[in-house]
């Protein structure tokens, strides 16, 4: 079908053709190009496009007959320019092309293309359609059919159970935010409230939730500004942790799961706050949140260490110290909880039947007797069947 990509509004890129009252409509030429759009536009409710009233870009001259001649008014659909700018972004300062095909070469395609759900049904579509068209008639390498290695659609903030609109006015202004806790702490509530696929309802409960993400910010800068506990009697139990941080925060990112790194983040904090904490740890914990709170992370990087944070390498956790000295494994009896015993992660399921039978508690329900059956699942679960 044919598509409409004349808009009434000064946004958007001019549509090249003028209006000849001798040879009709013409194209501007190509060494004429590109048509810019004045600056100085006077906006009024008139229900057409500003341009036509400017006088200055409306009057042009007839490239065929040299003649007097109006420019087309209407500007095409900012969908026209956004559906490729991904392949212009390939190769910037080309003056000569649009961008070289071995430049789209190279970095082509996009790895992650992340939006709401009204970008994945419009410009997603017109994206693609763009990037198909433009290698069908050879501007773009004709081995290019799809611009986008991987969709994420992200979730909305909702108010009522419906999209923010300046419409209906129930929209919610950031500012204040900025000006009270700082846009960290609502950056990281944004992070922190669920996971970024879903929607999420602004409520009554939202400006606590936000609060609280300001106070958990006021407990890392105290330990980070030397305020908070000094190292605790075995340092080594914090740095542990941190390893295991460094894991779990980079496996939450890359599976999209910020909300639970922020969890992590809060849950490691008490433990600084609990055991003492090092600098090791204080580091690496600004390190992992600088992507989530950047200004906040980078001033306190700044004071302890000089430089910018941003420009630090990601940290790598030791696997030998991620490991777990020992879990927690679950005895049940007939499926009901009746003992906890610390094992080592690798134990393996004669030693963990030997354990859960020998458990007290165990001999207690026994009785004497012998279980019918015993399951078990090393390091985490055995359950003994009477």
């Amino acid at each position: 079908r044919d598509w409409l990509v004349s808009r009434q509004r000064y946004w958007g890129c001019p549509i090249p053709v003028v209006h000849c009252p001798n040879d009709g409509i013409v194209a501007v030429p190509e060494d004429q190009l590109p048509v810019l759009a004045p600056d100085d536009v006077e906006l009024l409710p008139a229900g057409e496009s500003p341009l036509k009233a400017h006088e200055g870009f409306r009057w042009t001259t007839c490239p065929v007959c040299g003649g007097p001649a109006e420019r087309e008014s209407d500007t095409m659909d900012t969908f026209v320019d956004s559906s490729w700018y991904f392949l212009r972004f390939c190769d910037p300062w080309s003056d000569g092309e649009a961008f070289s095909h071995q430049a789209v070469e190279r970095w082509m395609p996009v790895d992650q293309y992340i939006g709401g759900i009204e970008h994945a049904i419009l410009h997603l579509m017109y994206a693609r359609f763009y990037t198909k068209a433009l290698a069908d008639v050879g501007v773009a390498p004709t081995e290019l059919r799809e611009p986008f290695r991987r969709l994420f659609t992200q979730g909305m903030i909702r108010m009522d159970g419906t999209k923010m609109s300046k419409s209906k006015g129930n929209m919610v202004a950031p500012s204040k935010y900025f000006d009270t806790v700082g846009a960290d702490a609502l950056r990281l509530y944004h992070l922190f409230v669920g996971p970024p696929a879903e929607d999420v309802d602004w409520t009554d409960q939202t400006d606590e939730v936000i609060d609280g993400c300001y106070r958990f910010l006021q407990r890392v800068w105290r330990l980070a500004t030397g305020e908070g506990p000094a190292p605790g009697a075995d340092p080594a139990v914090v740095d542990r942790a941190a390893h295991r941080l460094v894991a779990k925060v980079s496996e939450d990112y890359e599976r999209w799961s910020y909300n639970t790194s922020v969890a992590a983040f809060m849950e490691f904090t008490n433990l600084m706050y609990k055991e003492g904490a090092t600098d090791f740890a204080v580091d690496t914990m600004l390190l992992l949140m600088a992507p989530m709170t950047p200004h906040l992370s980078a001033e306190l990087w700044e004071r302890r260490r000089g430089g910018d944070i941003h420009a630090q390498p990601w940290p790598e956790a030791d696997p030998h110290l991620v490991a777990a000295e020992s879990v927690t494994m679950v005895v049940q009896v007939n499926g009901k909880k009746r003992d906890l015993i610390e094992v080592a992660p690798g134990i393996d399921a004669d030693e963990a039947e030997r354990l859960a039978l020998a458990s007290p508690r165990v001999q207690e329900q026994l009785a004497g007797g012998a279980p019918k059956r015993v399951i078990v699942r090393p390091p985490k679960l055995v359950n003994i069947v009477l």
